[in-house]
């Protein structure tokens, strides 16, 4: 999850995550990171609501397994402090867009990082 997600920012920036307030704005379309995300980029803040809403009121499933890695890929500038806060948010956002539902939970390996 990247909570610093842009809409209209630079998707092709140069660094190791863009489409973020600090990969610079763009006027060119192929590089510009849309309103729903970018393949290039980590998932934006909109895009997992909507998918939120969409297990819980479409699928409806008995059980969900969260596979872990909700940090996102900006790991060169990550403490650990902000992984503390990512994973709270993340945590809170996935108990409130799943409430109700089980939910089963892992750890990846950018969740433990640095």
């Amino acid at each position: 999850m990247d909570y610093d997600y842009v809409e209209g920012a630079n998707a092709e920036c140069g660094k190791p995550l863009c489409c973020r307030s600090d990969s610079g704005m763009t006027t060119d379309p192929t590089k510009m990171a849309g309103k729903w995300g970018d393949y290039r980029c980590d998932l934006n803040k909109r895009t997992f609501d909507t998918m939120m809403s969409f297990i819980k009121d479409d699928i409806k499933p008995d059980a969900v397994l969260w596979g872990g890695d909700s940090i996102p890929h900006n790991l060169d500038t990550l403490t650990f402090e902000d992984n503390v806060n990512i994973m709270k948010n993340v945590t809170s956002d996935v108990l409130n867009g799943l409430e109700g539902l089980k939910i089963y939970p892992t750890i990846g390996n950018h969740d433990t990082y640095p």
